[in-house]
């Protein structure tokens, strides 16, 4: 079998996680890395076994021996990769957000149209084991017709302190709002037309992260659902875990709490306190396969291509999110509700 020859862009955290799944998936061949860093470069090819690593992307997506590129870099970086990716007809499988402005996620979407390869956006939240559940029950009637919820999700100041060296160039909306919107709109199967937010900084500043604390919104949907919005940065680093997901429905018949936070049924008294074990999202497996929800999703971009499977999320998915991000910020700097188109 002719396998698809893979490069990752971006040696950090989540792309040790692609490279990764394209070193067991059978149906793969990791070739080539990339990070502006050659030290980092360098590391991520000698510990997944690529045969080459590289310092510029545009060098990476125009090798001929590379069929798709996983993008996993920061958040304000994605466009121009995406786009030369496109432009040279290779799949792309994007880390979230797909943009950071709604100007450049449309020009995704278009390249996306003219390119010969297929775009995916990593939303890893759509095989979550417990949200697909609650899709489910929602898109089932056992709730009735939504009418109202919540949803949190938060880091502890650790993410933006010690975690990402770029915290000041993104926020708690873009890193983790954007995996929020699309949830609830993936629960939901429906589209948010209008926000309100409400934002607040200092505790960021203060610590030399020059970015906003928090943001508080409510997000109407076409359907008629209301949902409040968490995400903040600065939630106290005592926390069992450095996430805090949250996430509540009610509907004409009913209604969903879910806890995606931890695994509760594996608990650790270390390090001064209370912490929690992942046991779903990565998943321990046999030498040809992956596990647990964080790579799957990475997996499902490749039974697109190879397998002409549906994309777990679209350009369009993409652009949808950005377009609520960007109005949330509008919303926040204007003290005003904002609709979206």
């Amino acid at each position: 079998m002719t396998k698809l020859r893979m490069g990752v862009i971006g040696a950090g955290l989540w792309g040790t996680n692609h490279a990764h799944t394209f070193n067991v998936l059978p149906e793969t061949e990791l070739v080539a890395v990339c990070d502006i860093d050659e030290g980092r470069a360098q590391k991520m090819k000698e510990s997944s076994g690529a045969a080459f690593a590289l310092t510029d992307y545009e060098a990476l997506v125009s090798r001929d021996d590379i069929d798709a590129v996983s993008v996993a870099t920061p958040d304000f970086t994605h466009t121009p990769i995406i786009l030369a990716a496109l432009k040279a007809n290779k799949h792309v499988l994007s880390e979230k957000p797909l943009a950071t402005t709604v100007r450049e996620a449309e020009k995704i979407v278009e390249a996306a149209a003219a390119s010969r390869g297929k775009l995916m956006i990593d939303f890893h939240n759509r095989v979550n084991p417990i949200l697909a559940q609650v899709r489910t029950m929602v898109q089932s009637g056992e709730i009735g017709v939504p009418r109202h919820g919540m949803a949190r999700l938060s880091n502890t100041t650790f993410v933006p302190f010690e975690m990402l060296s770029w915290a000041a160039k993104s926020s708690a909306l873009w890193f983790l709002g954007s995996h929020l919107v699309d949830v609830l709109r993936f629960i939901l199967n429906d589209e948010v037309v209008r926000v309100y937010a409400v934002t607040r900084d200092g505790v960021l500043k203060a610590g030399g992260v020059d970015t906003r604390d928090f943001h508080l919104c409510i997000l109407e949907f076409a359907g008629g659902a209301v949902v409040t919005m968490e995400n903040s940065w600065i939630l106290s680093p005592d926390n069992p875990s450095l996430v805090d997901f949250k996430l509540e429905l009610v509907g004409d018949k009913g209604q969903i709490q879910a806890d995606p936070t931890h695994n509760g049924g594996l608990r650790r008294m270390v390090e001064g306190g209370l912490r929690y074990s992942d046991y779903i999202g990565m998943t321990p497996t046999g030498e040809t396969r992956i596990g647990g929800f964080v790579l799957e999703s990475i997996g499902r971009f490749v039974d697109a291509v190879v397998r002409d499977a549906p994309l777990l999320a679209d350009a369009m998915d993409g652009l949808a999110n950005t377009k609520v991000l960007a109005a949330i910020e509008a919303s926040a700097a204007s003290g005003k509700a904002v609709d979206i188109a």
